[in-house]
């Protein structure tokens, strides 16, 4: 998996080389992705109406080798290979697409990491410069690399920073010390010396006069709670307006429905399909709120091309069965 990170994150910093911009770059890469695995989502889509095509035979037999699992499998196994389909066929763009998801996820979120870690040690050596600058905007999104929400500053906070790992901001602070951005690079030996840093030096930093106003709450709206369980604040200048975590809740709910009514399966599993759709909602909300808007882009722009397909591949199924039915009315 961890090549697969490094290997997603080479890309994408390759296409941001010629498109300049983060979040059109990410938008760029999930449709090349598509595209790749287009021919997959085909086959497996063809696989899923044929399957859909021998249910009644499947039920009959189920029916009648009810009292006998041996002789059942058996004669599945013939109704398969007699009618070339395979239980699994649809299977392997679905897993493909879920590893792909969760390297594009650590794939991100390392690259949060480091963008993170580069905008606030730029900002500490040269505090006159407006860390607007330092940001990559979308739209609403004043950080691209913080998440979509009003409760999440825009520049990195002391709970961010506190998560990167201590080799990159080792790895972050030389590249900056090369290029002459910081006077020297950082040398943390584990995490309790990052953690001493960030006490020592983050911390009186980001509580200053020349950092504080721009991660400072709304007067009366800092430090709420949820229940007693959740503490929240609705900052200034929160990073977005929490539109990416709708539009991922949205569209997957519209992508899974558009899926399974392309794609009919055994009524007696609406139940676990019904289960799926809303465990897949609820981890969209989770990640794409909790997580860098980057990622939550990403999500977006993946459901809505996978949206597009369905419905073009729908369009493709439906004129291959116009031209079949026109065929077979001439005979032949």
């Amino acid at each position: 998996m961890s090549f697969l990170n490094s290997l997603l994150l080479t890309i994408m910093k390759a296409l941001h080389s010629f498109i300049n911009n983060y979040a059109l770059t990410i938008i760029v890469f999930t449709i090349l992705i598509k595209l790749v695995v287009m021919p997959l989502n085909l086959k497996s889509r063809r696989s899923t109406m044929r399957m859909a095509s021998v249910q009644p035979k499947m039920q009959a037999l189920q029916e009648k080798y009810k009292d006998d699992q041996e002789k059942l499998n058996q004669k599945l196994q013939e109704l398969y290979r007699k009618e070339g389909v395979s239980p699994m066929g649809g299977c392997l763009p679905m897993i493909i697409s879920m590893v792909i998801l969760f390297a594009m996820f650590y794939a991100l979120r390392t690259f949060a990491n480091e963008q993170l870690v580069t905008q606030f040690l730029t900002f500490y050596h040269h505090p006159d410069i407006d860390p607007h600058t330092l940001t990559d905007s979308f739209f609403w999104i004043r950080n691209l690399w913080m998440p979509d929400t009003p409760f999440a500053t825009f520049m990195p906070d002391i709970s961010s920073l506190q998560l990167v790992d201590y080799q990159v901001w080792n790895d972050v602070s030389a590249k900056l010390a090369a290029a002459g951005t910081i006077p020297e690079a950082l040398s943390f030996v584990d995490r309790n010396a990052m953690m001493a840093y960030i006490t020592d030096v983050v911390t009186p930093f980001v509580s200053s006069e020349a950092y504080a106003p721009y991660i400072a709450p709304v007067t009366g709206l800092g430090n709420l709670s949820l229940l007693g369980l959740i503490r929240f604040s609705i900052y200034k200048e929160g990073n977005g307006w929490f539109i990416l975590p709708i539009l991922s809740v949205v569209s997957q709910i519209f992508m899974q429905k558009l899926t399974m009514k392309a794609q009919p399966m055994d009524p007696s599993q609406a139940g676990s399909q019904k289960t799926m759709i809303w465990v897949m909602t609820f981890m969209s909300l989770y990640f794409c709120a909790s997580y860098n808007s980057a990622f939550a882009l990403y999500w977006v722009a993946s459901n809505i091309y996978a949206i597009v397909e369905q419905i073009g591949f729908n369009k493709y199924f439906e004129l291959q069965d116009r031209k079949a039915a026109k065929a077979e009315e001439v005979g032949i």
